[in-house]
């Protein structure tokens, strides 16, 4: 009797042990109300063993996983034939059915795309709160080291203009992780100014800072321009960006037998990131293909530059490619725009 007592006080003291696979919990009958209950967020995957658009989920579920998840936010999965009864429960009719739970509540339904990124889009726009307190040195440098951008406040008190201003842009923009800390020890150990807004990211120089203007205009603009690499890959993602934004571009077009103009686009860097968006195109893949026939370049003409503006979809090439013909074009072609909007005026 003193055995039963004293394992059912360690069972309600530790809590159940949930197993895990690939950093994705394993959900039953006996654990499901308690994983629910235990975290504020939980992403249930309802499948089938026998599922083959289960099997093809599962990599990008546990992938997502391990980018999203912390001591609040989980992911974890149920096998519906084996508990039936919770899956009719929650109206479980297809598999894979992907449904979140907050604070033990059934919230909602995720309808989007099975891809990596819209699934960790889609959890931290759902679960993100805003900017959250560092609790130790040792959070802020795995924080600052995300395979994501992040982004991290160093200050000194609370009720500062320059971290109320930061604290809004994190609640308005709530797909960007985001900390912040008081500690001057955490400050100096992670060679941060205070105050200053800290963006981490996975790419270039890895890390930029506001020192000096705090502005919610400003860290929109800020965190916009280093939200991408200096020089970027077309691709889906940055066809979007190109095409749906209100920024200039200027675009490398090239095959694997040209690329010796890399060389020369990536030697003009310097002078032109700060005043337009730059990105390499290459016709051996799909997307490439597309943006030539776009702008009419044919393959023998390979490799051009285009400048392009989405505003007034207007476009110019430059052929002869070298390092202060990159920039002389990207000048003359922002001055031209820049005169084309004033007349319009």
């Amino acid at each position: 009797m003193k055995y039963l007592l004293t394992l059912l006080f360690f069972s309600l003291v530790l809590g159940q042990q949930v197993p895990e696979e690939n950093g994705v919990l394993i959900l039953s009958d006996q654990n499901f109300e308690y994983v629910l209950k235990k975290y504020e967020f939980v992403l249930v995957d309802f499948y089938a063993h026998w599922c083959g658009h289960c099997h093809h989920l599962a990599p990008v579920f546990a992938s997502s996983a391990r980018q999203v998840r912390n001591q609040n936010v989980q992911f974890a999965k149920i096998n519906c034939p084996q508990y039936e009864h919770l899956c009719r429960k929650y109206q479980v009719t297809g598999f894979p059915t992907l449904k979140l739970f907050g604070d033990g509540q059934l919230l909602m339904e995720y309808q989007g795309d099975r891809t990596e990124k819209a699934i960790v889009d889609w959890m931290r726009k759902k679960t993100n709160k805003g900017s959250v307190e560092a609790k130790s040195l040792d959070q802020l440098k795995k924080f600052s080291e995300s395979p994501n951008l992040v982004m991290v406040f160093f200050g000194e008190q609370k009720e500062s203009y320059e971290f109320m201003q930061y604290y809004q842009f994190s609640q308005k923009n709530k797909h960007i992780p985001a900390l912040h800390t008081f500690n001057q020890n955490f400050a100096n150990e992670m060679r941060a100014q205070v105050p200053s807004i800290v963006v981490y990211k996975p790419y270039d120089e890895r890390k930029a800072a506001i020192f000096d203007n705090f502005e919610i205009s400003y860290i929109e603009q800020f965190v916009k321009k280093h939200s991408y690499p200096v020089l970027m890959n077309f691709d889906i993602q940055t066809a979007k960006r190109i095409f749906k934004g209100d920024q200039p571009t200027l675009i490398l077009v090239q095959n694997s037998q040209t690329s010796q103009a890399e060389k020369h686009l990536r030697l003009a860097l310097s002078k032109i990131k700060d005043q337009i968006l730059i990105c390499i195109a290459n016709t051996d893949n799909k997307y490439g293909l597309r943006l030539m026939q776009y702008f009419g370049i044919q393959n023998d003409y390979l490799p051009q530059i285009v400048a392009f503006n989405p505003i007034s979809d207007s476009f110019n090439l430059l052929s002869e490619i070298t390092k202060d013909g990159i920039i002389n074009f990207t000048q003359s072609f922002l001055g031209l725009q820049q005169r084309s909007q004033k007349s319009d005026l």
